[in-house]
Formats: C-alpha cells, structure tokens, sequence
C-alpha cells in the first residue's frame, strides 16, 4: 500500500481545512455520507441566590444532515473499544444502557478532575445525571424499541447544557483540549505504553525527522495487542521501528485514511474494498487531485446505483469501469478487506498494487464487449416479456468461484493462468447444486441452461485473458457437407449444428468435446420422445445427477440410441448419429485427457442445447432470467 499517496491526500484536505481551528482536524463526523439524529440529555443550570444548581430537562432530539458541518458541535471523536469514545458523545447500541454506564464510569471522569470553573460545572451535571441515571436510561431504551432499524444504526448520544445559552461538548475548552491531546496521543500511546523516539527517518517521507511515533500507521494492519506483530522483541515501546511517523506526517496519514474511507471506499460482490490512488510521476499534486474526484465522484454514484433495483447490478463494476476509460497518468492499489470492529485493525483478504487504467480496460471493457459479440449470447435470456443479451460481469466469477473469488480475480488481475480442472470443478459443482435443489423443489434456482450459458461466457472471457488456453490450431472438418439433400429433411438440422460449432470454436476446440456434445443433444431428443409419450422423462435417472465419467458417457449414449429406436422405429437422426460415431466413438481414446467434470460439463451443455438444433420451431432458445 503506497502511504505516501494517503498522505499526499491529508495534505490536500488539511490545505483546505487551513482557515479552521486545530481541534476539528480530530473532530469525527458521527456517521459521514449520512443523515442521522442525536439524542441530547438536556440539562440546566440555574443561579439560586448565588448557588449554582443543575436540573435533568428530558430528551431532546436533534437531526444532522450528511452535507452539513453541525457534527462538530457535538465533539465526537471515537476512541477505544475498551476505553470508549473520546467524550460523552457517542453512537447508540444495543443494549442503550451499555453507552450510558461508560458515561458514568469514563467520561465524567475527564471531565470532572481539576478545580477550574468547568470541572465544578460537569460535577453539577454528573450529580444531577446519577440522580436521574434510570429515568435517562428509560427514556433513550424508549427511543431505541420504537426506532426503526435504520434510526437505530444511525443515531447518537450526547448532552446540551442550558446556561443563559445552549452549550454542546464544542463550547467548553475542557471538551477541546480533550480532543486535541486524543488526536496526537493515540499516534504514540496504546494503554499506557509510549512508543516515539527522535532523530530517525519517516518511514512516509524517507526524511529524518525531530520526532515520530510508533501507533501512527494510517490502516492498522495489525494492532499492538497483538504481541506476535511486534517487532523490537515484542516490546511495545520499540513499535516505532515496525512503522514510523514523523509527527507532520501522522495528522495527514489521518486525514488521508479518513477521506478514503469515507470516499474511496465500497464493495464488490460481496467484498469490501477500498483505492488509494497515486500518479505515476511522483508529487504531481494537480494530477492526484483531478483522480481523487474523478473517484470520489463514481464510488459516489456507485452508492447511488446500488439503492437502485433498476440499476442495482450496473453498480458493481461502477468504479472500475471508469478507471477503465481513463489515461495512464495514474495507478490504483485496490484493498479487500475486513475489519475487526473492536480493535479497528484490518485483516488483508486480497491487494493488487499499482494496476494501471489500461489493465481496468482490458477486464472491464475490451475482453467483455468482445464476450458478448458472440452470436450465442444474442437475445440469450428473457427479462420480464422481452428477449436480451446475456452480458458478461465479474458476478458470473462470483457465481462459480464464490469461496474462491478473491484469489480468482487477483490471477486475472495479474494475468495468472487457472486451472482447466478447477474452473470445470467449481462449474459443475454450481451445476449440480442447482439442478439437485431443482429437482429437491425446495426453492427456485437459476436453470442449468442459464448457468451452462453462463460458464460458456466465462470459458470464453478466461481464454481471452489467456488465463486458460484453448487449442487455437482446431479446424473443425464439416464431413457432413455429403449427405444427401434428402436426408437433410428430418428433425436435426444438421446446418444449424454445423453453424453452431464454427461458430464456438473456442468452446468446441476438438472432435471429443463435439462428440459428448452431441451425444447431450441426442438424450435431449429421446427427453422429447419420452415426454411426448408419457409426459415424464425417466430418462433423465441414467445422469447420475450429472456427476458422469467416460464409461458413463459411453452406456447412457447406447441406452439412448436403444429408446430412441423402440419408440420412432425407424432410422433416426442418421446425420446425428454420424456425427456421434465419428467424433465420440472413434475418439473415445481421447477422453483420458478430459477430467469428470469436463466431460459433464460438455454432456450436459449438449443436453441444454439440444432444442435449438431441431427444424421445427422451438420456443426454448431462450432462458428467463
């Protein structure tokens, strides 16, 4: 991960925050990008002939929209997850009463030591709090049961106190100097531990600096909690020598993670992740900033598309796609992550590093568009009443790697080649999930037809990455052209079969998978026979559920062509069954070369298909989706 990019980012936004006091540079919006409410416990003070006295006033509920800058009048700054927030303002959880006794145990506490004129008031409002603990723990609990899930996830918790005036945390210079000392402290204190030293090079900048601290790195990718990642012979004072950060550069490492958080930041299929972006000649400020909005401006988008059911699958690749139409002034390193929510330190599942536009292009653009050319994705599926192409997307990756999508997609980002048996693996073990849980009639799933479509596009997308080979060199000999014209009437229209495989040359690269082809096609026609006659397929039990191997392939092809025969009677499908003999038959040899799920992928490809290769017209060329 380029650091040195993030800090360029703080930088820029620490520029535009130079007209603002030192203290909102550490004070945190409660929930940034949303709109959320806060729930006040409102107190009084009141001047009774010269003794000040405090009282409880109730609830009072305030809303903060997401372009607005009142947050910082509550002083939010999150802390801990042992020592809680910062100070009193906090997010409401569940239980609510939990928040309220780490009021009561922490931060009074800072807030009430000391003998100038705001600790003595505090006191007054923690006495007045303890007498009415309850009824305030009452009342936010109230709120809490009666909020919707959305209010419950984004609401806050902090007081106001009225003295002549309203006074939030923001008012009081305790509250401020508070934040000020968290903001730099947190950079070189973990529980009680001091981890800073002087005269040494930033590990950001490659300067020597007066002073850097040791707990300052902008993505904790590990926490010094645990002690396993600690360098210095796992003496937490000694942490500065794993990461450190001269102080300058510790408040822009700050800004800078805080923006790409809350920016730069979203999911892919599932996967959160996040961009740091830097330009290709190194400090180029105006480039940096042109594709940190260029960016900020599309993951922005990219929210709004998701809350879209219209456009809801366009905002995937929303992001990449438009780092794909730009120019190579700038790389991207591209993080999945997970997070653990009481440390904060993030667990890497996968990160690509310096990946240029142009390679953005050939994933997201250039090698689909090419994809979905393909004659047999044209008018492929239906939506609602309507026939539409089938499209290529990383959700058909997702669809057949789900347990191992990240690793697949970082060999594609990097140009790895994958496995043949394991991409045939993982394509017939979605297969023959869907069509168990089909056949189960527990729930609805996507037809084997969709999904053999499906994996075609992604074979085809794989081999154009060159991530698997195919053999380029196979001619496919149509030594049919001499069968007689007569012949060519019956129901297998051996013209479209001829279309079709040139056509899908990469799919079909060799006379053994065009003979398994074929012989699906064939058990497709005796279906048809048998549904005809007594409106079942019983057929269909021979499959073994589609977990098939060459000598399966071989009894299911003769059993076939015996019900076939019993029920037409006559020389059937003659084209059909040359094609059989000629590339299954006399090349069975060369199934040995071919794994299980390979040769069931092409059986049952055959099977799906089979319709579109009769003369009548067929209304099953197409797949709802």
């Amino acid at each position: 991960m380029n650091d040195r990019s993030i800090s360029e980012i703080g930088h820029w936004q620490l520029e535009q925050k130079s007209f603002i006091d030192p203290v909102d540079l550490y004070i945190e919006n409660l929930f940034p990008g949303k709109d959320y409410q806060v729930l006040l416990m409102v107190f009084e003070i009141i001047d009774n002939k010269g003794e000040l006295q405090c009282q409880y006033r109730g609830i009072d509920i305030e809303k903060v929209r997401k372009d607005s800058s009142s947050y910082r009048k509550y002083a939010y700054r999150k802390g801990s997850a042992r020592g809680g927030d910062v100070t009193f303002t906090t997010k409401l959880g569940n239980p609510p009463d939990k928040k309220l006794n780490n009021i009561k145990e922490a931060q009074f506490k800072k807030l009430t030591h000391g003998k100038h004129l705001e600790a003595q008031l505090f006191k007054l409002v923690e006495a007045e709090f303890l007498l009415n603990e309850q009824r305030i723990a009452w009342q936010i609990a109230d709120y809490f049961n009666n909020a919707t899930q959305e209010e419950r996830t984004t609401t806050g918790i902090s007081l106001r106190i009225h003295r002549e005036k309203e006074l939030y945390l923001y008012d009081f210079e305790t509250v401020r100097t508070t934040i000020l000392n968290s903001g730099s402290e947190k950079k070189y204190e973990h529980n009680g531990t001091i981890s800073r030293t002087a005269d040494v090079i930033c590990s950001v900048t490659g300067e020597k600096a007066d002073e850097v601290y040791g707990f300052a790195a902008p993505f904790k990718y590990s926490t010094p909690d645990k002690p396993g990642f600690i360098s210095g012979f796992f003496n937490k004072e000694k942490f500065w020598r794993n990461y450190p950060v001269s102080s300058k550069e510790a408040l822009a490492l700050e800004y800078g993670e805080k923006y790409i958080r809350q920016h730069l930041t979203g999911y892919f299929y599932g996967y959160e992740f996040l961009f740091v972006p830097h330009t290709v000649l190194q400090n180029d400020r105006e480039k940096l900033e042109t594709i940190v909005e260029l960016l900020k401006s599309a993951f922005a988008d990219a929210r709004i598309k998701k809350e879209s059911s219209e456009e809801r699958a366009d905002s995937e690749e929303h992001v990449q796609k438009i780092i794909a139409q730009q120019n190579n002034f700038f790389y991207v390193d591209m993080l999945f992550f997970s997070e653990d929510k009481m440390s904060k330190a993030i667990s890497i599942k996968m990160m690509l590093e310096e990946v240029l536009p142009s390679r953005f292009n050939e994933l997201f653009s250039r090698v689909p568009n090419a994809v979905n050319r393909i004659p047999l994705f044209r008018n492929a599926i239906i939506k609602g009443k309507e026939q539409q192409n089938l499209k290529f997307s990383f959700g058909i990756i997702k669809e057949f790697f789900d347990d191992k999508f990240l690793e697949v997609v970082q060999n594609i980002f990097l140009g790895r080649p994958i496995s043949k048996d394991f991409m045939f693996e993982k394509i017939m073990n979605v297969i023959r999930k869907n069509y168990n849980e089909a056949h189960t009639r527990e729930k609805t799933t996507k037809s084997t037809r969709r999904s053999i479509l499906e994996a075609i596009m992604l074979i085809n997308y794989l081999q154009e990455l060159k991530i698997i080979q195919n053999n380029i060199n196979y001619n496919f000999m149509n030594t049919m052209d001499t069968v007689k014209d007569e012949q060519k009437t019956n129901r297998f229209n051996l013209d479209e079969f001829n279309r079709f495989v040139t056509n899908n040359r990469s799919f079909l690269d060799s006379d053994i998978k065009i003979g398994i082809f074929a012989v699906g096609i064939l058990v497709r026609f005796v279906f048809d026979v048998q549904y005809r006659n007594l409106s079942s397929t019983p057929f269909e039990s021979k499959l073994r559920g589609y977990n098939l191997n060459s000598e399966h392939l071989m009894q299911i092809y003769l059993e076939a062509l015996d019900k076939i025969q019993k029920h037409l009677k006559n020389n059937v499908y003659p084209e059909l069954r040359e094609i059989i003999n000629n590339y299954f038959t006399i090349k069975k040899q060369d199934m040995v070369s071919m794994s299980n799920n390979e040769l069931s992928f092409y059986f049952v490809a055959g099977l799906e298909m089979g319709s579109r290769f009769k003369r009548e017209k067929s209304e099953e060329n197409t797949e709802s989706e």
